[in-house]
Order: C-alpha cells, then sequence, then structure tokens
C-alpha cells in the first residue's frame, strides 16, 4: 500500500504538468491603454494587439497585430483602420504609412479616347477653372511583414468636379441626347458665358503600396490601382444673356465610374494621376468623352 501511494505522488504532477501543455494558456496585459493578449499551447505561441477606445474600454475587434510563433519561427500580420485626421499616428519608424486619407486638388481635363492625353476636339475646356476639389477621410490599411514596404491601402471620399466650356457653348439634353450646344444655334440671340458641367461624387480608392524610408524619414512612396467613383449631382450652369441659371439636370451622366489612379511623394506631401476608363456620359446618349485629372495631394 506504501508503494502504491509513493508511485502515485510520483505521477501526479507529471500529469499535471502534461495536462498544462496541452490546454491553452491565456495571459493578458494591459501597456499604456493597449490590451495585449497572449495565448500558449504547446509550442505554438500567439500574441494579438488590440487598440482601447478613448472611453477607456478595449475594442476587441480593433485588432492591430498578430503574431504566432510556432518552433521558433514566426508570422505576423497588421492592420489598420482609421477615421483621418483624427486618429494618431504611430511614431515608429518602421511602421508602414499610408497614403489614401487625405485632401486634394488639381485640374480636369476631357479626351476623345480612352489613354489618350490630347484634349478633346469636341470639347474645349477653359483649362484653369475646369478642376476637382476633395478628400479621403475614412481609410484602411495592410501591411506585409518582414519589411512592411508593401501594403495595401482602401480609402473612402467625397468631392466636386467642374468642367467650364470655352467660347458660346454649354451643355445641353436635347431630346434625350446630351450635346455641346452653341448659343449660335439657337432660335433666338443666345450667349453663353462661364458655361460649366459640375457634379459631386463618392470615391473609393484600391491601391498597392510601395514605400521606403530614406535615413529613418519619409517615407518616399509609389502607389497604383483601381477607384470606384460615384456620381451625383449632374448640372449645367451658365450664364444666360448675363443672367445665372441652370440649363439642364441629370444630363445622362453615367452614375458609376471606374478610374485608374497612380500616386507618388515623399512624407505627407504627393501627386497624382486619375484616369476614367469609362466615358462621362451613358452610351449613345451623349459625347464620347474620358474625364482625367492631375494635382497635388495632402495626406494626414
Amino acid at each position: 500500500m506504501k508503494k502504491l501511494l509513493l508511485l502515485w505522488l510520483m505521477m501526479a504532477p507529471m500529469s499535471g504538468m502534461a495536462q498544462n501543455e496541452s490546454t491553452p494558456q491565456d495571459t493578458t496585459l494591459y501597456v499604456n491603454g493597449r490590451k495585449i493578449v497572449i495565448k500558449e499551447q504547446g509550442d505554438k505561441i500567439k500574441v494579438k494587439l488590440y487598440e482601447r477606445a478613448s472611453g477607456g474600454d478595449t475594442i476587441t475587434n480593433a485588432q492591430i497585430f498578430e503574431g504566432v510563433y510556432l518552433n521558433g519561427q514566426s508570422t505576423e500580420s497588421r492592420t489598420v483602420l482609421s477615421a483621418l485626421p483624427f486618429s494618431k499616428k504611430n511614431n515608429k519608424k518602421n511602421r508602414f504609412e499610408p497614403h489614401a486619407g487625405g485632401f486634394y486638388i488639381g485640374y480636369t481635363r476631357l479626351s476623345n479616347d480612352f489613354l489618350s492625353f490630347n484634349p478633346s476636339s469636341g470639347a474645349d475646356l477653359n483649362s484653369s477653372h475646369s478642376w476637382e476639389i476633395g478628400g479621403n477621410l475614412f481609410t484602411g490599411s495592410h501591411a506585409f511583414a518582414p519589411t512592411y514596404n508593401w501594403g495595401i491601402t482602401i480609402g473612402l471620399g467625397w468631392g466636386y468636379r467642374s468642367m467650364r466650356l470655352d467660347g458660346n457653348y454649354a451643355f445641353r439634353e436635347i431630346d434625350g441626347v446630351t450635346e455641346i450646344y452653341s448659343g449660335e444655334e439657337a432660335e433666338e440671340p443666345t450667349e453663353y458665358s462661364k458655361s460649366r458641367l459640375r457634379y459631386f461624387y463618392f470615391r473609393i480608392p484600391l491601391s498597392i503600396e510601395w514605400q521606403t524610408r530614406l535615413n529613418g524619414k519619409g517615407p518616399l512612396f509609389f502607389a497604383v490601382g483601381p477607384e470606384a467613383e460615384i456620381r451625383h449631382g449632374f448640372r449645367s450652369k451658365a450664364k444666360v444673356n448675363g443672367s445665372k441659371k441652370t440649363i439642364d439636370k441629370g444630363l445622362n451622366g453615367r452614375p458609376l465610374g471606374i478610374n485608374l489612379l497612380a500616386q507618388a511623394g515623399y512624407a505627407d506631401l504627393g501627386v497624382y494621376m486619375r484616369y476614367s476608363t469609362y466615358g462621362l456620359f451613358e452610351k449613345n446618349k451623349g459625347p464620347e468623352l474620358y474625364p482625367f485629372s492631375f494635382g497635388v495631394c495632402w495626406y494626414w
């Protein structure tokens, strides 16, 4: 009986150790307003980092880092969702700094053919008064380990685009078809001045971005990708015989467009070029015009 009792006392700690190795062990730490969860099971260790809300409560779904360590090797992923410019920046020098949120302004042109940068022969724009302005307030990004030079960014923004015609012309919808109409063709003498087509839009850019830091500063970056554009509020406006008027609404403007967007810059400043892959007006309901724009951007 004594031998059985001694054998049981020797095996009890060993069985407890075996049970601890197979049972997940969780450790939770709070450091500088962030929650760190460490889960250990056998040879596998998983570390998750969460942001904390401004009120002090942890948002469990706001995970910004996850690392898995298995047999001495590690894999990592970092995802950031922000409502800019209200989010705080990470001051680590090796961070991935997405360039999806910011304020931009640029000139707009029209071309007759896709990927042509020649001005349209049918729509003579006043270059200095044809422009767009907008901003992306909501962004998300995912950086790729281990260097974090590459990442994917996405944004959501709103803006305004205006295209002013030179000469005595205006955008008109006549018999269901949009035309660039000359005041000289009107039945009564008509003088169009400061004539423009304008619309508002929501844009959702999705880009792949490469960046690198120069002596710990920057970063220098390049980004390219598609951009969805949801248009609304098409209006043709002008001074007609000296009086401001809204000439037509709707004008068969295509409500959804897809742009190609390219960006490059350094730190918080950059330049961009966007080109529409579809015509501005619905097929067979207006002139075949492809908008493109270029300008500067301040990223936050």
